[in-house]
């Protein structure tokens, strides 16, 4: 299986990464305390993309609506060489990342991998064009569940949620 470009990895700790550290929190005046490690959580939204037929090369955008707010990323594939940086860009790149798939290996091969919005929109309206053809426009609503990795009463609180679109 390809392996995605380091810069824009999201990888499968998206909302869990643990490190075996802990710390003791008081929990009364009396001395007494609970024990919390220190598991970290991403929040977000996670869109995975699954592509039915694979990536075919062309001119691509990604349209998005955040709760209203705009964000567009273009690029195209095949993709750029591994040490050329990123083929996507984003106008607001920190609004939302896409995974990039296969820079080092043939074109064939190359692909965009899931797309990452850090934070946690109630509406999401999503078109993907290839060559100004749209592939698949719709909107999300996703459903949120809040974890905390080192239980309760204990930091981080994060609120994750998860989609799949289908790109033929």
């Amino acid at each position: 299986m390809p392996r995605p470009r380091a810069a824009v990895v999201l990888s499968a700790c998206l909302f869990f990464c643990a490190c075996s550290k802990g710390q003791v929190e008081p929990t009364d005046p009396g001395g007494g305390g609970k024990m919390c490690t220190e598991i970290g959580c991403i929040g977000g939204l996670r869109i995975e993309l699954k592509a039915t037929s694979g990536w075919a090369p062309g001119e691509y955008t990604f349209s998005f609506a955040l709760d209203g707010a705009p964000v567009t990323c273009t690029g195209s594939l095949p993709l750029r060489p591994c040490d050329a940086g990123p083929s996507l860009t984003c106008d607001v790149p920190e609004r939302v990342q896409i995974g990039e798939s296969g820079c080092a290996l043939p074109p064939e091969q190359h692909g965009f991998a899931d797309i990452l919005v850090p934070s946690s929109p109630a509406k999401l309206e999503l078109a993907i064009r290839r060559d100004g053809q749209q592939l698949w426009a719709g909107e999300l609503t996703p459903t949120y569940v809040e974890s905390q990795p080192n239980g309760p009463g204990c930091e981080p609180i994060c609120r994750g949620a998860s989609a799949q679109v289908p790109v033929p």
